[in-house]
């Protein structure tokens, strides 16, 4: 049932239902003619609704599917910095009819993801239905948008890995009078993204990349920075400042906005030399003392709210985060006014459906060395721990909410590697934080069918524990507990086996038969080999935890109770002994 069928259906009842009380109370038509009155009405307005819906649903992909898959393009900046020339390149690329992607290419800052977000939007502004933006920066961040557009189309199968929906979406065709675009937003790993791209007619395929060789993956559309004459136009900024930024259009745009934003005495040409000098030679000096001249100005180091946005954007997901997300760190109002005062300095930016919000890459950069250097950086990592683990669910609701656990996953994995940078300064409660939204990404991934990706969490959580913490630390049990149902969501339940057995004997040793951890291991053991197809041995070992669980919780306990229906259903698919057919007794001959 698409979008566009139920707008056209409240549409025509909404006209049935005033014409109909119209006639009858203003004109006192009576119960027949008032009918008849309505009746005409909502045909009239009723037949182009329902061509509209059709063409919807039948000549174009659902109206849903562009609901769904726009709301990551960039919002237009209220002062674009694109240029005709490259607008016209990219449409000439892209315009051929070619399934050959086209890459944008140049160094960060020149304005690659805006040039592509404009082009996005037009197509929008031109009705082609499927538009998907997809943040390339990450693994994680990569198939996070690639499994949500697959939903769009309900291409992804509930209990598949997450590789087999990725690939039918490559291979889809776009349905449709118009084409289809897909980009790939900010590709640091060229390698990894090439098996994703899709291809065949009807396919736009963007890729944006500040990576050496982005080229080679299709058509290649290279950007330049401003020249001298052109960043002054722009910019009013004295022409001096303009090539020290190196005619950046990231850059200029924060000094613009600060220039703007906060007036001084001091010229901002004299600012901005005094904190390059401090940064020390090096060609991204005034870029960098640029964004720090904005950060100070917007507020930084003295507004709590802002210095706390900021900090969790450059620990979490380079693609950005959800403005209702943030929403649970703060005031929503005080948050709002300092994601848009943010905005007006252009330090970040914010998607089409007003939700997400994200950190330009040289400002994400900057920010980064900042917190390490002031050594604030294990706070932020802190806070968003704490942000995250508010965000997260259990189990039974996976599948349901699994694009927002798409994007817990990459938020997790981001902050697992900015974690890992400043470990030693880490507090221990953040990181046992961590270690706990780990197990949780593993523990998701495995729930929706996504085993591989489960299996390589778990393999790595496991081996990063069992080398700081030992391999009896309740945490490498816990960790090793994890890859273990890991395996078996990845079908490979017998690799677990020993594995499992291993950790049971641990806990044992280390906590207790009693202990509920080690029931839990208990329960596991007999999992996998449930799910390796031993049936038998599965069926005597969920025999032994039922008596370990009725004994520790009580048979009417409802962990109990879990077990117990294991137990039936091993028993039920456990396979019927052999018959031995008795050979009848002979005589003598």
């Amino acid at each position: 049932m698409s979008v566009r069928w139920l707008i056209a259906t409240a549409v025509v009842l909404l006209v049935f239902g005033v014409s109909w009380t119209v006639a009858g109370a203003v004109y006192d038509l009576g119960d027949r003619g008032s009918l008849e009155i309505a009746a005409v009405a909502a045909v009239a307005v009723g037949l182009p609704l329902s061509w509209w819906s059709f063409r919807g649903q039948l000549l174009d992909e659902p109206a849903e599917v562009a609901w769904v898959t726009w709301r990551r393009v960039p919002a237009a900046p209220e002062q674009p910095w694109r240029r005709a020339a490259d607008d016209s390149r990219l449409e000439s690329a892209l315009g051929s009819g070619l399934s050959t992607p086209v890459v944008i290419t140049g160094e960060p800052g020149v304005g690659k993801t805006e040039l592509a977000a404009g082009y996005a939007r037009a197509r929008l502004s031109e009705g082609w239905p499927m538009v998907a933006w997809v943040d390339a920066g990450t693994q994680d961040e990569m198939l996070a948008g690639l499994l949500e557009f697959a939903d769009a189309l309900t291409l992804r199968v509930s209990e598949e890995d997450s590789a087999r929906a990725c690939e039918r979406l490559r291979r889809h065709p776009p349905a449709g009078t118009r084409p289809s675009l897909i980009v790939f937003d900010g590709v640091s790993d060229v390698e990894a993204v090439r098996p994703y791209l899709p291809s065949g007619d009807g396919w736009r395929v963007l890729v944006t990349s500040a990576a050496p060789g982005a080229g080679r993956l299709g058509t290649e559309v290279a950007l330049e920075p401003l020249g001298v004459t052109e960043a002054v136009a722009r910019t009013e900024l004295p022409s001096a400042v303009a090539e020290e930024l190196r005619g950046l259009p990231a850059a200029l745009a924060i000094a613009a906005a600060t220039v703007r934003e906060r007036r001084s005495d001091q010229p901002y040409q004299q600012r901005l030399r005094a904190v390059a000098r401090l940064l020390g030679e090096g060609a991204d000096g005034p870029v960098d003392a640029a964004t720090l001249l904005a950060l100070a100005g917007v507020g930084f180091d003295e507004d709590r709210v802002v210095r706390r946005v900021l900090g969790l954007l450059a620990v979490l997901s380079p693609g950005g985060v959800s403005r209702a997300m943030l929403h649970t760190a703060e005031d929503p109002a005080l948050l709002d006014e300092a994601i848009d005062r943010l905005g007006r300095w252009r330090l970040l930016s914010t998607r089409m459906d007003g939700d997400g919000v994200f950190l330009h890459q040289l400002t994400r950069r900057v920010l980064g060395e900042r917190l390490r250097v002031e050594q604030t950086l294990p706070v932020a990592v802190a806070d968003a721990a704490e942000l995250l683990g508010r965000a997260t669910f259990g189990d039974e609701h996976a599948w349901d909410r699994r694009v927002e656990g798409d994007q817990l996953v990459a938020h997790v994995a981001a902050l697992t590697a900015t974690a890992g940078s400043v470990a030693e300064a880490l507090p221990a409660e953040a990181g046992d934080r961590i270690l706990g939204l780990r197990h949780w990404a593993t523990r998701h991934l495995g729930a929706v069918g996504d085993g591989q990706r489960a299996v390589g969490m778990a393999a790595s959580t496991r081996a990063e524990c069992e080398k700081l913490l030992g391999p009896h630390h309740l945490d490498t049990l816990h960790a090793a507990d994890n890859l273990v149902i890991a395996l078996a969501s990845a079908g490979r339940a017998g690799e677990g086996i020993g594995l499992a057995g291993d950790t049971l004997a641990a806990r044992e040793q280390v906590l207790g038969a009693d202990h509920p951890d080690t029931l839990a291991s208990r329960y596991t053991l007999a999992y996998v080999y449930e799910y390796a197809g031993r049936m038998d041995d599965a069926a005597g070992l969920y025999e032994s935890a039922f008596g370990e669980y009725s004994r520790v919780y009580g048979p009417e306990h409802p962990q109990t109770a879990t077990v117990g229906g294991a137990l039936a259903r091993a028993r039920a698919l456990r396979p019927a002994p052999a018959r031995v057919r008795e050979r009848p007794a002979t005589g003598p001959r």
